[in-house]
Formats: C-alpha cells, structure tokens, sequence
C-alpha cells in the first residue's frame, strides 16, 4: 500500500468552517482520487491510499501531481507525503527535505537520521528515550523489540511498528454521504454578491469533486445564503442537461448573482444537493473537434434561464390537439422532447404548416385563389371549444400563399398562417 498524508496546518482559517467539517468536505472532495479516504479527529491530517488507483493516473508522481494541484485551485495550503504508512507519511509532513518514500527499505533510511521529536509518542517517553542517550529516530529503530516494549511500554512499540509498516495500521474509512451539504461561515457579514464568488468557488470546486467521486451529476442544487436576524434566502441553480464542470455551475451562478438582491449582509452560505442522475458524456467526434452543438445550446439556454430568470425561457413542444391553435404549448426547455406518437397524430405528416400562426384567426374575404384543400378539422366537443373548418392552401393574387379555413357552423373565410 501506498499512503498519501495531507497536513493542512491553516485549514480553520481558509476554509471559513471549523476543522471537522472542513476535513469532511475535503474528505468528500478527495474520494474522486481513492477509495479509501480518512481524516484525524485531533489534528488537520488527510490520508489517502493511493497504491490502488495509481494505475489509473500514469503513477504515483502523475496522480500526487493532479491532487496538490487541486488543493493549490482550492486555495488551501498543504504538506504533502508519500510512505508505505498512514503514520509514515504524517511523521513526514512534519520532517524536513525527501517526503515521498515508496517502499520499506527506503522508509527505514529516511526515518533513520530524524529527530526523536518528530515521533508520535507521549511526552514523558520521549524524554525517557533522550535520557538513555537517544538523538536519533534511527538509533530507536536499531533496538530489540522486546527491550523497547520492557522499557517503554508495548504502546511504544506497536507505533514503531506501524511507523515501519511492519504491522497493521488501519485507519476509519470515510464514506461518501448520500446527499451533499456544505457550509462556510464568514468572519464578517459579507454585503455585495461580488464578495461571495470566491468561497462560491471553492464550495463549487469541492462539490465537482464529490459528483466525480460518486460518478454522477446533478439537474439542480441549491444555494443557501445566511443572515442575521434575517430569513435564509434560497437560490436554485437549474441546468438544462445533467452537469457536474464546476466552471460551468460558476458560470451560472455569476448569472444569477448579477440579477439578486440580498435582502441583508451574508452571514454563511450552504450548498446543498439532494437528487442526483447518471453524468452526461459528451465525446468528440474521430477528428478532435469540440462538443457537440446540442452541449452549447444547453449552455447557452442554462445561462440566459441564470440570467432573466427561470420562466422567462420557454421551448416549443407539440400538444395532442387537431385544432391547430392549442396543438403546440410553453414548456421549460429541460421539459421539452421529442413528440411521441399520440402527439404526432395530430397532424397529417403529408399535410402543410406554415411555422407562422397567427395568435387568432384573422376574419377575411374569400381567397382568390385555392391550391390545395379542403383538410377538415373537427375536434374540441368535449371542452365547448367544438370547431367543424374546412382547410385550404390558398394564394393572393401576389404570389403569397396562404392556410385559410372556411368555418362550417358559420360559412365564414379565417385566416390562420402564412409563409415568409
């Protein structure tokens, strides 16, 4: 095994949070690089188990490149250390010079020249280990096991040990939860939107982290902002297409942000996610070229919809009704499909639409000139909006064609749409 141990020695302070539940969304953030994620209760420690997955990164040296890049994006600093032990690799966040040590050989002469200081251990045995004329984590290690465990206490030891990876050293597996919440809570009330893009970006950041992890994406989540003696404002953060591009979810809450009022200074901020889906892949084509159009348009409809608000974008979407006023209606675009077949139905797939319709039949003298016709509609009994017409293509006499009915209750001419 192979152990990544991460010291965040300012972690209260830049993570706007306390220390456990900062560690708990590291915790969360971390799992997308390895399935056995821990964190200590007492101190800033991260650990990762990285033997596993650094096949699937190029290697060690790739895989803890992408992760301290990471951390660097997150705007968290941090020491970080490679053994072949969780307590190896936190004694060597705290040692000076090499701190990616891969196998046991190598770890013994690393620890060898060390400060007795840097182990673990209470403070009176280690002035017990100074006062027999020990310097050196090296020198400990050269004692008989049973004389350390007389001496010292099997405590002793058993750390030795585990500090050496020559015995068992496990650690509390952290599990992803099923539902994301993290919170940040500032120093002082922050009072512009501007001021609340940089820990937005970071929850953002962490939050893509937890979706890659768990290999899913979301259609929604929620942003939560705090006030004092105030109520909580909620804002919801829609997509058109299942996400999980941190950029992109910034993008849109920049858009949303540009439009909102606070109705008082922020206090904390949450975000929050409940209902998730499987990720939508979009693959390049054999030439390299970018995404899809349909991913741009998606994104383009997100931002305008972040923008003037969620109901002012609407979509086009087929309605089963022959009458040709009520067969289409206003949908939100992530509604909008594909009509089915009982949609289909409603209109002749050989018949002629105009795609211009105007918003009520326009009353008008008989045409000069029929093409095509009649196509009869009756329909809308059973709402006492019954219509009996008679449909015609039709043409005036300056070429400009026409869809016209005759009303049969009446004997009436009505005009419905024509084409540019």
């Amino acid at each position: 095994m192979l152990w990544l141990c991460i010291r965040l020695p300012q972690l209260a302070r830049e993570a706007f949070a306390d220390q456990h539940a900062a560690l708990e969304r590291l915790a969360s953030w971390a799992y997308q690089w390895s399935s056995l994620v821990s964190y200590a209760s007492d101190e800033p420690l991260l650990w990762l188990e990285l033997g596993a997955s650094c096949a699937l990164f190029d290697g060690h040296a790739a895989l803890l490149a992408k992760i301290e890049a990471g951390l660097v994006q997150l705007g968290y600093s941090h020491i970080c250390a490679l053994a072949p032990s969780p307590t190896a690799a936190a004694l060597l966040t705290r040692a000076p010079g090499q701190r990616h040590v891969l196998d046991k050989m190598q770890l013994r002469q690393r620890l060898a020249p060390l400060p007795l200081q840097l182990l673990a251990l209470p403070a009176e045995t280690l002035a017990a280990l100074q006062a027999s004329g020990l310097r050196r984590i090296g020198q400990v290690l050269e004692l008989a096991a049973s004389a350390i465990a007389r001496r010292f206490g099997p405590e002793t030891q058993s750390y030795l040990q585990r500090l050496c990876a020559q015995a068992s050293d496990p650690r509390p597996a952290w599990r992803l939860p099923e539902s994301y919440l993290a919170r940040c809570e500032f120093g002082s009330e922050v009072r512009t939107t501007t001021a609340l893009l940089f820990p937005l970006q970071r929850l953002l950041l962490e939050f893509q982290g937890y979706l890659r992890a768990r290999d899913c994406s979301v259609l929604r989540f929620t942003l939560l902002f705090e006030h004092y003696r105030h109520p909580i404002s909620p804002v919801s953060i829609g997509l058109s297409a299942a996400g999980r591009d941190a950029a992109q979810f910034l993008t849109l809450v920049r858009e949303r942000l540009h439009s909102l009022v606070l109705p008082a200074p922020v206090s904390a901020l949450r975000l929050q996610a409940h209902e998730f889906t499987s990720p939508s892949i979009v693959q390049g084509d054999l030439f390299g070229s970018a995404a899809q159009p349909l991913q741009q348009l998606q994104q383009l409809l997100d931002r305008l919809r972040a923008r003037l608000g969620e109901n002012s974008v609407r979509a086009l979407q087929l309605h089963a009704d022959y009458r040709p006023e009520r067969g289409w209606r206003l949908v939100a675009p992530d509604s909008a499909a594909q009509p089915d077949a009982a949609q289909a139905g409603a209109a002749r797939p050989d018949a002629s639409r105009p795609c211009w319709l105007l918003p009520e039949p326009l009353r008008i003298d008989a045409p000069p000139e029929v093409l095509r016709g009649p196509e009869r509609i009756e329909s809308g009994w059973w709402d006492q909006d019954d219509v009996r017409r008679d449909y015609y293509l039709a043409r005036t006499a300056e070429g400009t064609r026409l869809w016209v009915f005759r009303d049969r209750h009446a004997g009436q001419w009505y005009l419905q749409g024509l084409w540019a």
